[in-house]
C-alpha cells in the first residue's frame, strides 16, 4: 500500500515542477515587475517598491474602459457560442459511429490548424468586398459594404468562430453521460420529444453550459490576435493593452499590472463558476 501511495506522489513531482516552472514563477516575476518604478523610459529594479502602475491603471479612464470592453465582449461571444454550440453538441451526440466522428473531425480541426490562421482567413472573408458584402449586396439586402473590420462586431464574430470548440466539447461529453435509461423512463411518463428534452436532457446537461461559458469567456478574457487583426487596432482589450504597454513602449511595471488584474478577472470567473452550480444544487436539493 505504502508503495503505491510512493508511486503515486513520485508521478505527481514532474508536473508540480512542470507547474512551478510554467506559472508560479512567471506569476511571480509578473507580480514583482508590477511593483517597480517606470522613469524616463527605462524600469527601475530597485527599492522603493510602489504601487504607481495599479494607481495609473484606475486613475486613467481609459483602462477602466478596456476592462469593460473586454469583459463585454467575452460575455457576448460566451453566450452566443452557448446557443450556437448545444444544438451542434446535441445533434452529434444523436449522430452515428462514423458521421459522429466526421463532426468531431470538424468541431476540432479549427483547433489544429491554430489562431492565427483562422483569423487570417476570417479577415479576408470580413473585408468590405469579401465573400459576404458581396452575397449581401448581389441578393440586395444592402446597399453598401459593412464594415466588419476594425469594429467591435468583427471582433466578436473572430473570437465566436475561434472558441466555439471549447463550448461544443463540454457540452457534448456532458450530454452523452445521460443515461439512456433515464431518457427512457421520461418517454414511459408520457413526455414528447419536446419535454424530455426541456425537464430532462437540458437540466442533465448545465454542467456542460457552465464548463463551455467559463473556458469561453476565459480564453476570451485573454484574447489578443483575434482582436489586433480584426480590430485593426482600434479595439483595444486587456490583451493588446498589455502587449502595447509591454512591447511598443517598455512599460513592464504597468503592462505587469495589467496582467495581475486579468488574472484576478480570471480567478473570479472561476470562482463563480464553482460557487453557482453548488448553490443550485442546493436551491434544488431544499
Amino acid at each position: 500500500m505504502k508503495k503505491s501511495v510512493n508511486r503515486a506522489n513520485a508521478m505527481i513531482v514532474p508536473l508540480t515542477a512542470v507547474f512551478v516552472i510554467l506559472f508560479i514563477i512567471p506569476f511571480l516575476v509578473l507580480l514583482y515587475y508590477s511593483f517597480l518604478t517606470y522613469k524616463s523610459g527605462q524600469v527601475i529594479p530597485s527599492t522603493p517598491y510602489t504601487i504607481d502602475a495599479y494607481q495609473k491603471f484606475f486613475a486613467d479612464s481609459f483602462y477602466p474602459r478596456v476592462v469593460g470592453r473586454t469583459i463585454r465582449l467575452s460575455f457576448l461571444t460566451a453566450i452566443i457560442c452557448a446557443v450556437l454550440g448545444y444544438p451542434v453538441a446535441y445533434y452529434i451526440s444523436k449522430a452515428k459511429k462514423y458521421k459522429k466522428t466526421i463532426l468531431l473531425v470538424i468541431v476540432i480541426l479549427p483547433l489544429v490548424a491554430g489562431v492565427m490562421v483562422q483569423t487570417l482567413g476570417l479577415y479576408g472573408i470580413l473585408t468590405s468586398y469579401g465573400p459576404i458584402n458581396n452575397a449581401l449586396l448581389a441578393m440586395g439586402i444592402i446597399n453598401e459594404p459593412i464594415e466588419f473590420l476594425g469594429k467591435e462586431s468583427g471582433v466578436l464574430i473572430g473570437l465566436t468562430q475561434g472558441f466555439l470548440p471549447y463550448m461544443i466539447l463540454p457540452i457534448l461529453t456532458v450530454i452523452q453521460a445521460i443515461p439512456e435509461n433515464v431518457l427512457e423512463a421520461a418517454d414511459n411518463l408520457g413526455a414528447n420529444g419536446f419535454q424530455r428534452f426541456i425537464r430532462v436532457t437540458l437540466p442533465l446537461s448545465k454542467n456542460g453550459i457552465i464548463s463551455g461559458f467559463v473556458l469561453v469567456f476565459g480564453c476570451c478574457l485573454n484574447s489578443y490576435t483575434t482582436p489586433l487583426l480584426l480590430g485593426r487596432g482600434k479595439v483595444s482589450v486587456i490583451g493588446t493593452s498589455i502587449y502595447q504597454q509591454a512591447m511598443a513602449l517598455y512599460n513592464w511595471p504597468f503592462a505587469s499590472a495589467i496582467a495581475m488584474i486579468l488574472i484576478a478577472l480570471v480567478l473570479v470567473v472561476f470562482c463563480v463558476a464553482n460557487v453557482v452550480p453548488k448553490h443550485m444544487k442546493k436551491r434544488q436539493e431544499a
